[in-house]
């Protein structure tokens, strides 16, 4: 079962989604930037290798809400 804050940590990525969209930004662009630098542990993003795979999975999880959110 998910914690407080792990839900509270998906909708604010949710919320960020929304606001690239707002922003006119391209949103599913900055999803996809998203998941390369978890994925490349890049130095923007300083995780333990473990927490990489939990980590794309949550962005995924935050990803799947906002398309799910009529227009």
């Amino acid at each position: 079962m998910a914690t407080k804050r792990e839900i509270a940590l998906e909708q604010a990525l949710v919320a960020a989604f929304h606001a690239a969209k707002s922003l006119g930004l391209d949103h599913f662009e900055l999803y996809e930037k998203s998941k390369e630098l978890i994925q490349r542990n890049s130095r923007y993003v300083e995780l333990d290798y473990p927490h990489v795979a939990d980590s794309r999975k949550e962005l995924a999880g935050a990803w799947e809400q906002f398309i799910a959110i009529p227009e």
